[in-house]
């Protein structure tokens, strides 16, 4: 569990530091201060800057993730993963994004730089022709002297002191020949919420993963919150499936429920926001065992008289399975109730942290986090957040 959190040059984030994290955390801000942005950062971090989560998220923001040779010249502006940045373009220097904990010695970092590369013929003691592959990172300072057309644009990925691998900026991935170790720490398990629905089809494989298991008592209970006539819940075939064209298109499910004194099952898409929004929360909550849940905007689809009640089951269930909780909202109500539960819970604590731009002078209008931890809670007001 990180107990501080560290984001240095990613996106709007120059310099950022929280400097007291709980099991269940609150991102709170206006629009654009920066929440999101760091629920990013966490996913960066528990997958150790894993490309296809970079290119994803590159995506999602309709950012380039690979390199166009064909739309050659290139600016410094438009390379891919650039806009990930501070200032949206790479650093001159061979500093990079860091994320981690304060006074950690195992930052993530991802820098941009240059390689070489080059062949070496030797002979083997048989006679035999060898010919081996030598790679070697340039720092800025020497590629201006460096032959230009030797060199390869890349990112370099580290966790800590180990290497964890490198990929050009055309999307080729290496962990070859650059040093550091390759016993890094592994992945954690991340689980995103965003601000949209989860697929059902996402959902049911979820829900696949607890089959006949006590966690799926969990998912019912959390779901009679919303309605305490619902029953069960069944993820079925679709009744459009017959409609595909090709056995190799994925099999499309749909989601039942159960309803007391109601003959037959009715789909769950009927059932309104807050039955969907409470699924997909609960669900994911156990892919998320033993590293983060992040949910993005935390209140959408959840009437504010039930929030209060899936703010205690999370806390009880992020203690149950050793998980830390990451989430955003906008909504007093959301504080309201996050406040009353992490100040009622006695086994694990809540903090939240308000995001806005420092007015000081010598901070440059950059994104700074305001901390109340379980103590300060009791004594919060609309005031003291100001959310929208």
């Amino acid at each position: 569990m990180l107990n501080s959190l560290k984001i240095k040059r990613f996106r709007a984030l120059e310099d950022f530091s929280v400097a007291k994290l709980g099991r269940v955390n609150l991102i709170v801000g206006k629009n654009n201060s920066g929440k999101s942005t760091v629920l990013e950062a966490l996913q960066i971090y528990a997958r150790n800057g894993d490309f296809r989560l970079l290119s994803t998220l590159a995506k999602s923001h309709d950012e380039p993730s690979r390199l166009d040779r064909e739309a050659m010249p290139h600016t410094r502006y438009d390379f891919p993963f650039a806009s990930f940045f501070t200032g949206r373009v790479f650093p001159e220097g061979d500093e990079g994004i860091e994320i981690g904990e304060l006074e950690s010695s195992q930052l993530l970092s991802i820098e941009h730089g240059y390689y070489t590369e080059w062949e070496e013929t030797i002979s083997n003691e048989t006679g035999e022709t060898i010919s081996r592959q030598h790679l070697k990172r340039i720092s800025k300072a020497d590629s201006a002297s460096a032959e230009e057309s030797s060199l390869v644009d890349a990112l370099f990925i580290k966790k800590g002191a180990s290497q964890r691998g490198f990929f050009q900026l055309d999307g080729r991935i290496s962990r070859r020949g650059l040093g550091g170790g390759v016993n890094a720490p592994y992945d954690l398990a991340c689980a995103f919420i965003p601000t949209g629905f989860i697929s059902i089809n996402d959902l049911a494989d979820e829900w696949d993963k607890i089959t006949l298991t006590e966690k799926q008592e969990t998912v019912k209970e959390a779901l009679r919150l919303i309605d305490p006539s619902f029953l069960d819940i069944s993820f079925v075939r679709d009744e459009r499936e017959d409609s595909r064209r090709y056995a190799s298109q994925p099999l499309m499910r749909t989601a039942k429920v159960k309803l007391a004194g109601q003959p037959m099952p009715v789909p769950l898409g009927s059932m309104g926001d807050g039955m969907l929004r409470v699924l997909q929360i609960i669900l994911k909550v156990f892919s998320a065992q033993g590293g983060f849940l992040l949910i993005d905007e935390f209140e959408n689809g959840l009437h504010y008289s039930v929030q209060e009640k899936i703010w205690a089951l999370i806390f009880k269930l992020a203690e149950q399975l050793n998980i830390q909780v990451f989430a955003t909202t906008h909504s007093w109500d959301c504080i309201e109730s996050f406040t009353k539960v992490a100040v009622d819970n006695q086994s694990s604590e809540g903090v939240l942290f308000r995001m806005g731009r420092s007015v000081r002078t010598s901070d440059n209008g950059k994104v700074i986090a305001t901390v109340f931890d379980e103590n300060q809670l009791q004594n919060i007001t609309q005031a003291d957040v100001e959310v929208r």
